[in-house]
């Protein structure tokens, strides 16, 4: 009997469709206060990046956000399809769905696919500079112009990324330098990603000189490691010690400043509102920030070590999927400009507290859990059998959560959305690794 065959095409676009569950049972796209910002082209916040904005654009011409939710899906269908192929061998239209299926029902991708926000192109950006590393000789030269577009996409879409970037360039680099001597180890193909990170610098700078008048990225992003450096002290300790001689604005609230990150950043009456926030404390604030870790560098480089093993831990859904209807963010952004999606909105198991969060985490949780020892004894088979691809692929993959957590636990500290949106990751590469398996064993039998 000759096996039911399916369209390359209508297998990406059935693997897209499953990535939508999330949203379509939320009655709506998923969203975060941050999204509203993310909204219009009227110029981004000094602290995101305005190229979601431009990411989002063609949803203000459709007026509805529902197809970011299916290009979010899309992307990610395809690039999995890619890595299937290039890692796994698994070049049948069928194995992105068959993979797809339960990695959409037991893992968190699919919440992150219909997240109106830029956390799904982290691990984005890790799979296509994988592929781009170690793939190319399985790749088309279209494959790879585009997986470094794709790259460019992601560095700029979050600020985040830039250094997430730059340090997986690192590691290639250093895990070049070390296949010099070993025979086994295929040297990575830095190019095409040294290229990316420079046409994303390029962008950002572009777009900081449109908006301020100088070669800036992120003007804003000064505020993060310094509500952090507040919240675990030591900036405080630096107040404190200079105040008498530097007159900080900071300084007539040193008995207000709390030891909380985000009672720090947002409130309309903390201290920080107080000075000039973001854009009004920029000289201070950075003097600060720069005046911390100069003066404290062991002591903040205890605490970026201690928020980092916080970090490797935190990736529950309860990174902010909380009722927003009755804030002014996202709400009144998602009221101006999709009016015709308003009702939804409003009305949607996000805004009705009705996800149950609490089921899905504890599913989630119970798949890492199972995954965990699974991908350790897949690695160990795979290494048996020499087969390389794979073995570095989970290597890269815990290398390059390793280095979130490090990047996120110095610029903001821990949170459960920056390990939410990595660690889909991991059940993705059991998946695929064990339909592999299953694949080879069939061709034995």
């Amino acid at each position: 009997m000759t096996a039911l065959k399916l369209n390359p095409v209508l297998a990406v676009l059935l693997a897209a469709g499953l990535l939508c569950w999330a949203a379509v049972y939320n009655g709506y796209p998923l969203v975060y206060p941050d999204t509203g910002g993310y909204l219009g082209l009227g110029g981004s916040p000094s602290f995101r990046s305005f190229f979601y904005n431009l990411f989002l654009c063609p949803a203000l011409g459709l007026h509805s956000l529902w197809p970011v939710v299916f290009i979010q899906s899309l992307i990610t269908a395809h690039l999995l399809g890619l890595v299937l192929r290039t890692v796994f061998g698994l070049a049948s239209p069928w194995s992105l769905p068959l993979v797809m299926l339960p990695l959409a029902l037991l893992s968190n991708l699919a919440w992150f696919t219909g997240f109106i926000m830029p956390d799904i192109f982290t691990g984005v950006l890790i799979l296509a500079f994988f592929l781009l590393f170690f793939g190319g000789a399985r790749l088309s030269r279209g494959e790879q112009l585009y997986l470094t577009g794709l790259a460019v996409v992601a560095i700029t879409v979050h600020f985040s990324h830039l250094p997430l970037a730059i340090a997986l360039l690192l590691v290639g680099g250093v895990v070049k330098l070390a296949a010099r001597g070993l025979a086994d180890l295929p040297p990575p193909a830095l190019a095409r990603g040294v290229a990316a990170v420079v046409i994303a610098v390029i962008l950002l700078l572009a777009n900081g000189y449109r908006t301020y008048g100088c070669l800036t990225m992120a003007p804003g992003g000064y505020a993060f490691p310094l509500a952090r450096l507040v919240a675990d002290g030591p900036a405080v300790r630096y107040l404190r010690e200079h105040c008498p001689e530097k007159h900080y604005a900071l300084c007539d609230y040193l008995d207000e400043l709390p030891a909380d990150f985000d009672a720090f950043m947002w409130p309309e009456d903390s201290p920080f509102r107080k000075v000039g926030w973001i854009d009004g404390y920029r000289q201070e604030g950075r003097e600060i920030v720069i005046g911390t870790v100069f003066h404290y560098p062991f002591e903040v480089g205890r605490l970026v070590v201690r928020n980092t093993l916080l970090q490797l831990f935190m990736f529950n859904n309860w990174y902010g999927l909380a009722p927003f209807r009755h804030l002014p963010y996202p709400t009144n952004d998602i009221k101006a400009h999709f009016p015709g999606e308003f009702n939804a909105y409003v009305n949607c198991r996000q805004n009705d507290n009705t996800l149950g969060l609490k089921w899905f985490n504890l599913l989630h949780r119970l798949v890492i859990a199972g995954c965990v020892p699974l991908a350790g004894a897949l690695w160990l088979r795979f290494r048996r059998r020499r087969q390389l691809l794979p073995v570095l692929l989970l290597a890269a993959l815990a290398v390059a959560y390793g280095l979130s957590a490090v990047v996120t636990a110095a610029i903001s500290g821990p949170h459960n959305r920056y390990g939410s949106r990595l660690i889909w990751l991991l059940p993705f590469f059991c998946i695929a690794a064990v339909l592999q398996l299953i694949r080879d064993r069939r061709r034995l039998a």
